[in-house]
């Protein structure tokens, strides 16, 4: 199982370079040709300093009760810890003291050299269950991603059973945990479990006329892959379908790999968009919004027909799969999996 894991298909070499300059030049190039569109007052790939930034993502070089000294790309980030036990997150919310040196983690920042919330080793597995040998799952995670392998924690597989009934090839899965060197250390639902196998999700409701500009429905966050860490940006469920990024190559066609092209427009109608699109994110739980590069395929994510319930019921289906960083800069808490959303495209 672990030799096909990490194997990715197709998507137009999304992840040949990891550098944050190549995401940036194809918003930049796409500029050039059409124009910076109706939202020319900032470059979204502008790098900012970190003074002006709500969230850090870094290495642990040093933790106490009370500071936490993190290597960024951008060098060192020396940061108070806040007074709160339970701000920092490691699996469950822990003490400051249960971050190790070498942590992984991302920081939410309440003012300038001062941590609001504290996530170390957090990482999430999305898409279809391919193989399961006990509590071991290969994921694919669309092209993209690839695969990954999720290892449900003993004492959790009861909790994750109960949001996913079916865990069988062919069904979705979406778990929370923490990052190993080669797995994922699954700990809690992220979701509930569609009632659907992964290639036959619900059509969406016919729209009238064009679809429109502003649009209601869950934003879920993903861990970097192939992607710098401190990345703001967004897996978009809708890509141009000349960017062939849905589609696997026919001498690997398996059972339960998804191709979303097959599968329909998902539940939610969106319009196309290609990498280096601009939109508008509005995180309706914590009134933070901006906006957002399109940096990647999100097509897994239209086969999921879920609510998100963190501030009242959005409608169903999911409207964008935001980097990690850009979910914690907009307000959302990792742990909690999503959060209601309107998306505006521009116009």
């Amino acid at each position: 199982m672990r030799q096909c894991a990490d194997f990715r298909h197709g998507c137009d070499g999304y992840t040949e370079n990891t550098s944050s300059g190549r995401f940036a030049r194809r918003s930049r190039l796409r500029s050039a040709i059409f124009g910076a569109g109706a939202w020319s007052e900032g470059d979204p790939w502008a790098p900012r300093p970190p003074r002006e930034r709500k969230a850090l993502a870094g290495i642990v070089a040093d933790v106490g009760p009370h500071v936490i000294i993190l290597q960024t790309p951008g060098g060192e980030e020396r940061l108070i810890l806040p007074a709160d036990a339970r701000s920092c997150w490691r699996g469950s919310a822990v003490p400051a003291s249960a971050i190790k040196h070498g942590d992984q983690v991302i920081v939410r920042k309440a003012s300038p050299g001062r941590a609001e919330r504290v996530w170390a080793q957090i990482g999430r597995v999305t898409g279809t269950i391919i193989d399961r040998e006990g509590r071991e799952m290969l994921v694919d995670e669309g092209p993209a991603k690839g695969r990954k392998i999720v290892i449900i924690r003993e004492g959790s597989i009861r909790a994750v059973q109960v949001r996913f009934p079916r865990m069988e090839p062919g069904y979705l899965i979406d778990v929370i945990g923490l990052r190993q060197e080669e797995y994922l250390l699954g700990l809690t639902p992220a979701t509930a479990q569609p009632p659907y196998r992964a290639g036959h999700p619900p059509a969406p409701p016919l729209v009238s006329g064009h679809v429109p500009d502003r649009i209601h429905g869950t934003v879920a966050w993903h861990e970097p892959s192939g992607e710098p860490p401190d990345l703001l940006g967004l897996a978009y469920p809708a890509l141009d379908p000349e960017t062939n990024c849905e589609h696997a190559p026919p001498r690997r066609r398996e059972p339960f790999v998804v191709d979303a092209h097959t599968v329909g427009p998902g539940c939610v109608r969106l319009p196309y968009l290609s990498v280096g699109s601009a939109v508008k994110i509005h995180n309706e739980c914590s009134g933070r919004g901006g906006v957002l590069p399109v940096t990647s395929c999100g097509a897994p994510s239209r086969l999921f027909c879920d609510r998100c319930v963190e501030c009242g019921t959005s409608p169903r289906g999911r409207i964008a799969d935001l980097t990690a960083m850009a979910f914690v800069e907009l307000g959302g808490n990792l742990e909690e999996g999503c959060f209601n959303a309107t998306l505006a495209v521009p116009v």
